[in-house]
């Protein structure tokens, strides 16, 4: 009975000195392959666990911030990916990160800060266009976000939502010819696109083609976009 008590004992420690004994690294990975399978809050306790090694780890630090936006703990995320910035401010990905989720606490003017700071570290990264250009079209800057997007076509030259973006700006500064090419070429890359059929249907009817935007519309409604049915009700009835 004692040899058998011992032989638990002894395993039981050596499990313990397994887990204690592994480094922030493999720590690290270990929590990002538990995010690669949505397991977040599990993720969390082994960066902590990282942390608790090396409180300057960037990779814990900002992996841990992105788990926090994945469970919606948007302050703390916030709060992380500062703590990851303080240690290093030469890394775009924090910035970036930090963006998406002050954009979902609606401070859309430090999300564009944070953008402005990662496109000043990494400039060829084509979501950072695409974001900054989404806050820019927000509030009516147009011609600015139309920057935005053709710079991302530049780095993603085969990104759908680009040019979709891209013809939504073109269409608000009355460029219905240069819009309908974009949302054309959105749906080229996507077939399934219904909101790009949407806004080529409102494209056309700029332009006053009726029976094509109406078709393009139509299409939209059968892909289920939301706006569609509405939008035919108010341009294609009889």
């Amino acid at each position: 009975m004692k040899s058998i008590l011992k032989g638990v004992i002894c395993l039981s420690f050596l499990l313990a000195l397994s887990s204690c004994g592994k480094s922030e690294e493999q720590l690290v990975e270990e929590g990002r392959n538990l995010m690669g399978q949505e397991s977040y809050a599990e993720a969390i306790k082994l960066f902590n666990k990282a942390l608790e090694k090396n409180s300057n780890n960037y990779t814990a630090l900002n992996a841990k911030g992105v788990a926090l936006l994945r469970i919606n703990e948007l302050d703390e995320s916030a709060i992380t990916f500062g703590q990851a910035i303080r240690v290093d401010s030469t890394d775009y990905r924090a910035y970036y990160n930090r963006s998406n989720t002050r954009r979902l606490l609606s401070d859309d003017q430090g999300a564009m800060l944070d953008l402005d700071r990662a496109i000043l570290l990494q400039p060829n990264v084509a979501d950072l266009y695409i974001n900054r250009g989404a806050i820019l079209f927000k509030y009516g800057e147009f011609d600015r976000a139309l920057f935005d997007f053709e710079f991302a076509l530049r780095f993603d030259a085969n990104n759908p939502l680009v040019y979709l973006n891209k013809g939504k700006a073109e269409l608000r500064i009355n460029n219905s010819d240069d819009a309908i090419y974009d949302f054309k070429k959105a749906i080229e890359l996507n077939p399934q696109y219904g909101e790009a059929y949407y806004w080529l249907g409102l494209a056309e009817l700029a332009l006053e083609n009726r029976a094509d935007g109406c078709s393009y519309l139509s299409t939209s409604e059968s892909l289920n976009f939301e706006g569609a049915s509405e939008a035919i009700s108010q341009n294609c009835m009889q």
